[in-house]
């Protein structure tokens, strides 16, 4: 016998002393089974909006330095989800406010930022440290020195998110396991359990992130008693996505009795073998 719980849920009504990023889904009636039969927790869907800040102090990529005839300038780049043709406008404001002898530009066809530097600039003195926003502009050196008239492009490509996955995760204890600990970037316990999920962000700013379960996966779990669903929202460092807004999930528990069912089978196969042979002698 199969029996199937449908959850429904949304971080709007989540408890006061939670948040979006980490939050417990309490059910109805305590799920309990008996020793022989099994749970399956099976995912349908999960959507959140991709309204998650691309540069801020949370994810530490916010900050780069400016050395300008022997003086240092540290630039702070306002928190804000960015094009990159945005931030490069942002950036300008605030370097032409403050009288800094260059701009940052940006070429869309190659994905690359570069800096051009203001008539009057000899060596020694103007400098640039990527410090933090290092991958972000995808310059990879710790300075340059920055001459008229030269352009000076970034290494790589120019990176406006942080992280480009979420993560669902949980407190269920999974008989087939999936690393938690998939990035050794940090090395610090997290306290939760296994992945559910994980979901591409590079979708354009403020658009739904929806998973679908197309594919039908069901998980095993290994507990008996389930009162409630702890569930917490991360990026592949596991990091949590702390400006995750309201999230919404659909997702069953599903259980069915396993009692002895390699008997049941052997007995299927007797009533075939059976049948088979009562046909076979009535000839």
């Amino acid at each position: 016998m199969t029996l199937t719980q449908d959850i429904y849920y949304s971080t709007e009504f989540k408890k006061v002393y939670e948040s979006n990023y980490n939050f417990c889904v309490s059910l109805d009636v305590n799920l309990d089974v008996r020793n022989n039969d099994k749970i399956k927790f099976k995912l349908i869907d999960f959507s959140i909006m991709n309204s998650m800040l691309t540069i801020s102090s949370t994810h530490k990529n916010h900050q780069f330095k400016i050395k300008y005839l022997t003086v240092d300038y540290t630039i702070t780049i306002p928190d804000g989800s960015y094009t990159a043709s945005s931030l490069r406008d942002a950036i300008n404001t605030i370097l032409t406010a403050s009288s800094k002898p260059l701009a940052l530009n940006y070429d869309k066809k190659i994905n690359k930022f570069y800096w051009i530097v203001s008539n009057g600039i000899v060596a020694g003195n103007l400098f640039f440290y990527p410090l933090n926003c290092a991958s972000l502009f995808g310059f990879t050196k710790t300075s340059y020195e920055l001459i008229y008239p030269n352009e000076y492009y970034g290494e790589t490509f120019a990176n406006m998110l942080p992280y480009s996955k979420i993560v669902l995760v949980s407190d269920l204890v999974f008989e087939t396991n999936s690393q938690n600990n998939f990035i050794n970037k940090y090395s610090a316990y997290t306290g939760m359990g296994d992945i559910i999920c994980w979901i591409p962000r590079d979708i354009p700013l403020f658009s739904t992130i929806n998973y679908f379960n197309n594919t039908n996966r069901e998980i095993e779990i290994a507990n008996k008693n389930i009162k409630s669903v702890n569930f917490a929202i991360m990026n592949e460092y596991q990091e949590y996505i702390l400006d995750a807004p309201t999230c919404y999930i659909h997702f069953q528990l599903i259980t069915y009795d396993n009692t002895n069912w390699y008997k049941r089978f052997y007995k299927l196969l007797y009533d075939i073998s059976y049948y088979l042979l009562s046909l076979y002698f009535k000839k």
